[in-house]
This record gives structure tokens, sequence and C-alpha cells, in this order.
């Protein structure tokens, strides 16, 4: 009686001892494992999950940078695109008429601001929206120099002018305009990097490059503003006949010609002084192809040192600086010596007089 519980017991104990080793059999250490500490199969772990984070981070890295190379050529595409765009755009407003200068709303001197605020590219982390942003930002930002440079500009019938901080003037290019009223189109004339800048205006004294986002304040504004309007016809070579001319002399030169000054276009900054002066033709000249009657001059002298150089000259069909304009060019020429005697050494005096 009392061996059947003594049996149960060992039947018990033996089931209990073959799933124990059941049990080992199924997690047979490893090699590695036998003799480590658990400090040292700790530290294992933390190095194989440590490996499969940066293997993630790496995939993530490559992600991202594959949406940065895409946006990169997205904005490549664009570019050539709108290049040809452009291209396209200054072909149909070359044909349009041209604007006479007292019906261009943007002649005179302005301020230039730079860029507006442009919002951050959508689809895209906030990071790489950020980078792509100041990546646009930047490129815009030189878009506005390359048109407007910075600080204050000057626009006039034959050409835009920069306005140093001490008066000093530096053409950056010729121009023509098209349009009016709310929307005036510059198409630079050679020597740019654009095709042509369309300016809307949000009222008289403030205008924005359309697509580009630079922004434009006329100095002064109000009366001010159209003064400085008046100011800038009455000055440049291309405004027409407002200018009141008193006859400095004549040459037999280029078949002969009278020789005239404005001399209510002299402005002086230290020793240079800008002055216009126009000749008036006897005979017929040819401008490619193009026959014009009468030149007008924009000329920097330098008082002290005896030299001139030329800002900007108009080409017209008329007498006087009359008619149509034949060609123009804005863009300074390098200084020249004046003569102790002559024509030039006339007008120098003329301009340097006190």
């Amino acid at each position: 009686m009392k061996a059947a519980p003594f049996a149960r017991t060992i039947g018990v104990a033996g089931l209990a001892l073959a799933a124990l080793a059941v049990s080992a059999q199924s997690r047979p250490p490893t090699t590695e494992q036998l003799g480590k500490d658990p400090g040292a199969l700790r530290q294992e772990a933390e190095r194989q999950r440590a490996q499969e984070r940066a293997q993630q981070q790496q995939g993530s890295q490559q992600q991202a940078d594959q949406q940065w190379n895409d946006t990169l050529r997205q904005q490549q595409s664009r570019a050539a695109n709108d290049a040809a765009q452009g291209e396209a755009v200054r072909r149909s407003w070359a044909q349009r008429p041209p604007l006479a200068p007292e019906q261009n709303p943007l002649l005179g001197r302005w301020e230039s601001l730079g860029p507006g605020q442009r919002g951050n590219a959508a689809g895209l982390p906030p990071e790489l929206a950020k980078m792509a942003a100041e990546l646009i930002g930047g490129v815009t930002s030189g878009l506005c120099d390359s048109m407007l440079g910075r600080g204050p500009v000057e626009f006039r019938p034959a050409g835009v002018f920069a306005i140093g901080r001490d008066g000093r003037e530096r053409a950056m290019y010729r121009a023509e305009y098209r349009g009016g009223s709310s929307r005036v189109v510059v198409l630079p004339q050679g020597g740019t990097t654009f095709t042509h800048m369309i300016i809307d205006f949000d009222r008289k004294d403030r205008a924005t490059v359309a697509a580009v986002g630079c922004r434009l304040a006329r100095v002064g504004g109000g009366e001010a503003g159209a003064a400085m309007v008046k100011s800038s016809l009455s000055m440049d070579p291309g405004a027409g006949p407002a200018l009141q001319w008193n006859l400095l002399g004549t040459s037999v030169a280029n078949g002969g010609m009278d020789l005239y000054v404005a001399r209510s276009t002299i402005r002086r900054s230290g020793a240079s002084v800008h002055m216009t002066d126009l000749w008036d033709f006897k005979t017929p000249h040819q401008f490619e192809r193009r026959t014009f009657l009468s030149a007008r001059y924009e000329y920097e002298y330098d008082c002290a040192r005896s030299r001139r150089r030329m800002v900007s000259t108009t080409g017209f069909s008329g007498h006087m600086g009359q008619g149509t304009v034949v060609g123009s060019d804005a863009v300074a020429g390098p200084w020249e010596p004046v003569a102790s005697s002559g024509v030039f050494h006339d007008y120098w005096k003329v301009a340097c007089a006190r």
C-alpha cells in the first residue's frame, strides 16, 4: 500500500526531469555565449540595436537625398522651360509699339527693396522645405540684383541706371519699354542675364516685378516722385525735345553739324559733372540701315583731371532730337582725356565752369 505513492512520486520526478532536459535541449547556449557574463551579453545586444538604428537612418537619408535630387531636377527642368518661355514673351512684347516717355509711369528714381516673402516648398519635410526655400530665395535675390541692383535705381527712356549712396551713377543696361498704365515691360538691349522684366504697379509709388517678386518703392512718392519723373525726362538723352538748347558752335566734321548744349542738365557731385549735348547734322547719317539727323549725348566730366566719358547716346530721325528713336546706348564708355582746344574742350569748359 505504501509503495504506490512512492512509485507515483518517482514517476512525477522522472517526468519533471525529462521536461527540464527537453527545455534545456530547446535553448542550447551558443559557443560565443559560453563563458560570457551578463554585462557582456547586454553590450552585444546594444551594439546590435545600434547597428539596426544606423541602417534605418541610412535608409531614411537615402530617401531624403532622392527627394532632394528629384526637387533639383524639377527646378532645372522648370528653369529650362522658363528660359524658352522668357524668349517667347520677349518676342511678343517687342512686336508691340514702344511706350512713349511721357506715358511711362516707371520713369524716375525708385528704391529696390529686394524680393518679398515666399512660402515653403509643398510636399517636402520641414528641413528640406527650409533648404529649398533658402535655395530659391538666393536665386530670387540674385535675379532682383541682376535686374535692379540694390538701393536706388533710375529708369530713363534709354536705359536703367544704378545710383550710389554718394550720388554717383552707373549705367546698368540699355532698355526699351512696352505696355503702360498699371503694367510696364522692360526689354533690356543686350548685356543682361534676363530676357524681360514685367513690372506691375500696386499704386503709383509701389511696384512689383511679376513672377520674381522684386519690390520697388518710388523715391519721394507723391509730388516728389512726379518731380523725379520730370527730372528723368529732362536729363535723359532719349527723352524727347523738352530741353532748352544753346548753340555752342559749328563743325565741318561728319558732313557739317551744329553743336548744342543743355545747361539745365548740368549736375555736379564734387569734381564730377554730368551734362547733355546735341549734334544736329547737316546731312543724313546711317545706323543699321536707319537714317538719323541728330544725336544726343550725356557725358560725365572729371573737372579735376580734365577727362570725360560717354554715359549714353540716342540717335533721332529728325533734327534737334525730334522724330523717332533710331538707336540708343546706355553703357558707360572709357575715360578719355580732354584736349586743350577743340569741341570737347569747349564742352568741358561749360560743364566745369563755376
